[in-house]
């Protein structure tokens, strides 16, 4: 990792080394099977005196976030820092180098931010100079030692300005050492980094920095070939390190031609816990999602999917593919091939005794999208019109959200004997294209009348982060005479995993014979997701029509089906059309039984309603409230009257007193096992009476409106029943009279 390419720093041999690799410029090379294409990268860090350690220290976390953010496996990242001779250091240190191989996976990454973190860094003995010279050689020495096609990118990170007048490679003065340098950096390292396609994207912050000569350096190296066309580099200040770290990224997105979001960021302090979220979109086929832990690495962090389950750190779940590095470091990086679109979240929790600081998370991402053609015929006579749609894809699933294609455009070349053209394909519902709006998009030409042989369509999309893989479709030229030709229709355009959808082919056999054909369904987002019956068909001559089947599997995931439906004859593809069917997400069991559960709801509601009816009415044919009782002695009504609250029972006691004083009524507590009054269920008022008083017949005595009952035991005492004498339609509420009234005299029980 350190220091295995290192060797001593000499601006002439720096210089000499750019100069004698001969490399092609960088183009914009197809990505091959569809993986997001590898890089050379290389990221120079001032390491000078003049820094103070918090600037080191955003400087480490700038040039660790880039390195690990890197999206092919296949890359190969170099970080470096630089001063200059001046001091009693080298202004590169072959010894403290950290290098990146291709072909590294997590452990490998984790070293490089290690690395980083311990390597650059102030030096004893550095001095404030800054040697560009030395810089710049390292960095395109570094980037053209392999003669291949690929970016090559060299950031650079300084706070100053080049200051080589006490270094005497350059000469004997002060002001010709700076004469000196300046010279080599304009017309030897700058045109060898343009010859080697070596894009430079300089980056000072501070308030001692060149920006002339940090413009130079952009203006004169190679620029970057995106789909969108030719970015050129560019220099840019900031006011700080922390800046710089956004910055940086910001420079390798645009050089790496990938896109991006500003990065969320929050404080977090001593024991916290914080949430940040970024979005990865459904174009995205390689990303990665940035963390800085604002200078505390003990901070934990944990990536949360759309669908609200962590991510592992390594591995594979469905489609996507995991690699975490730096879970000990100032930068943590989730790397993913094919990562699920939508909100992704991040939660950061500090220790206890964590250094208080500012957090971020960023999203970088690249889409390498898949083109395949229907064209339609797919075997065209010369002179006919041939229209071409075509339905941009991941590697893992055709994107049927318009709005995710906002600020994207496709085009297509077609190639062959007599043509070359382009084609502007469009979603907007005219011409060639059917329906606005359903991202397939769609052009037409017109074949020469001499044309011949085959011809080849080559699709491109364009817009910021995009990639294609330039994958061709061919056709042949349809031989003089009689065609057999098919149309495919299908019923409908969406259906539920374990679903059938119908559809109808519609064909025109001119040859006079039944021809054989087969139904082939390619490009299915996964093998099985869809099947046709039956495969094998006849075309009968004359026009003919033929139902088929498509069986969605019972386990196909939510989305665009993808790739098309041919019907092949013996001479090769006689009808075809894209398979433009969406598998929907399963209903829930709400969504599936909603109804049912609504009705059962609804009946059951009814019938506790009923119930609760039923209940109130049997309680108001028992309810006791307002009815009177009054002591009767030989036919003399006594005080006081009491008058039942409401309830089913009233309970009450008669007091005979030893003094001869007069017999009286008072009311007593529920439960007390005394004289009750209830009614029966035909209205009928009871009374019961104590267990001493308990009665031969029957366990209560009626008690009829104005009639008084002889009391057992008691024949001079009765008991008279008078006001509300019949149940009331409903129950009333409760009355204050429901605590317990004492009369004066003895309380002895009868």
């Amino acid at each position: 990792m350190i220091g295995r390419f290192g060797r001593a720093v000499a601006a002439a041999s720096l210089v000499a080394g750019a100069l004698g690799v001969p490399v092609n410029p960088a183009q914009a090379a197809p990505s091959p099977g569809g993986e997001v294409e590898p890089i050379h990268l290389a990221i120079a860090v001032d390491e000078s005196g003049s820094l103070s350690d918090d600037e080191v220290r955003q400087e480490r976390i700038a040039a660790a976030s880039v390195a690990i953010a890197e999206l092919s496996p296949q890359s190969d990242v170099t970080v470096f820092g630089f001063g200059s001779n001046a001091g009693n250091v080298q202004a590169v240190d072959p010894n403290r180098i950290c290098e990146l191989a291709a072909g590294a996976g997590a452990v490998a990454r984790d070293a490089m931010v290690a690395c980083v973190q311990d390597n650059i860094q102030r030096r004893t003995g550095e001095s404030a100079d800054t040697d560009f010279v030395a810089a710049l050689g390292q960095g395109v020495d570094t980037l053209t030692r392999t003669p291949d096609d690929r970016r090559r990118i060299l950031l650079l990170l300084t706070d100053g300005q080049l200051d080589v007048r006490r270094d005497g490679h350059y000469g004997s003065t002060p002001e010709g050492r700076q004469r000196e340098a300046e010279k080599e950096i304009r017309d030897r390292i700058l045109p060898a980094a343009k010859d080697g396609g070596v894009q430079i994207w300089p980056l000072g912050f501070g308030d001692d920095v060149s920006a002339e000569l940090l413009d130079v350096m952009a203006a004169q190296s190679a620029s970057a070939r995106c789909s969108q066309g030719k970015v050129a580099p560019e220099a840019r200040l900031v006011a700080d390190g922390a800046a710089a770290v956004t910055a940086m990224m910001d420079a390798f997105v645009k050089g790496r031609c990938l896109n991006s979001k500003p990065p969320q960021q929050g404080r977090i302090g001593k024991g916290e816990r914080i949430e940040l979220s970024v979005t990865v979109p459904a174009i995205a086929t390689d990303g990665a999602i940035n963390v800085t832990k604002g200078g505390d690495e003990r901070i934990k962090v944990k990536f949360i999917g759309p669908d609200g389950k962590t991510a592992p750190a390594t591995g594979t779940v469905g489609d996507t593919t995991f690699e975490l590095a730096g879970s000990g470091g100032l930068v943590e990086s989730l790397r993913m091939r094919n990562p699920a679109s939508g909100t992704w979240r991040v939660e950061l929790t500090a220790p206890a005794d964590a250094n208080p600081g500012t957090v971020t998370v960023r999203a970088v991402w690249q889409g390498v999208l898949h083109t395949v053609f229907v064209l339609d015929p797919p075997s065209p006579r010369a002179g006919e019109t041939v229209s071409v749609l075509m339905r941009p894809q991941t590697r893992t699933a055709e994107i049927g959200d318009p709005s995710e294609l906002a600020g994207y455009s496709f085009a297509a070349q077609v190639s062959g004997t007599g043509l070359n053209q382009p084609l502007r394909l469009a979603d907007d519902g005219a011409g060639a294209d059917e329906h606005d709006g359903d991202t397939y998009y769609s052009a037409s030409f017109t074949l020469p009348p001499t044309a011949t042989g085959s011809y080849r369509v080559v699709g491109t999309a364009v817009g910021p982060g995009v990639d294609t893989d330039r994958q061709e479709t061919t056709f042949r030229i349809a031989a003089p005479g009689p065609q057999v030709r098919a149309r495919i229709l299908l019923d409908a355009r969406t259906a539920l995993p374990g679903a059938e959808v119908t559809g109808t082919i519609q064909a025109s056999n001119e040859s006079g014979a039944a021809v054989p054909a087969r139904i082939v369904l390619t490009g299915v987002k996964h093998d099985g997701t869809v099947t046709a019956l039956p495969t094998g068909i006849t075309l009968a001559a004359g026009p003919s029509e033929t139902r088929f089947t498509l069986t969605v599997a019972d386990d196909a995931a939510p989305g665009p089906a993808g790739g098309k439906v041919e019907v092949v004859a013996a001479d090769g593809i006689v009808g075809n059309a894209p398979l433009a069917l969406t598998v929907l997400a399963p209903p829930s069991l709400l969504e599936r039984f909603g109804l049912y559960l609504l009705a059962a709801v609804v009946v059951l509601a009814t019938l506790l309603v009923v119930l609760l009816l039923a209940r109130r009415r049997r309680r108001a044919a028992i309810e006791v409230k307002g009815l009177a009782v009054a002591l009767h002695e030989d036919g003399r009504e006594l005080p006081p009257q009491l008058v039942a609250p409401a309830g089913t029972r009233f309970e009450f006691d008669v007091l005979v007193p030893d003094d001869g004083s007069a017999p009286a009524l008072r009311r007593v507590s529920a439960g007390s096992d005394r004289y009750r009054i209830e009614r029966g269920t035909d209205g009928s008022v009871r009374l019961f009476v104590p267990d001493a008083d308990t009665l031969p017949d029957s366990p209560f005595l009626p008690l009829a409106p104005g009639a008084v009952v002889p009391l057992p035991r008691h024949p001079r005492l009765g008991l008279r029943l008078s006001g509300r004498t019949t149940a009331p339609a409903a129950i009333a509420a409760p009355d204050d009279a429901t605590q317990p009234l004492y009369l004066s005299g003895r309380d002895d029980d009868l």
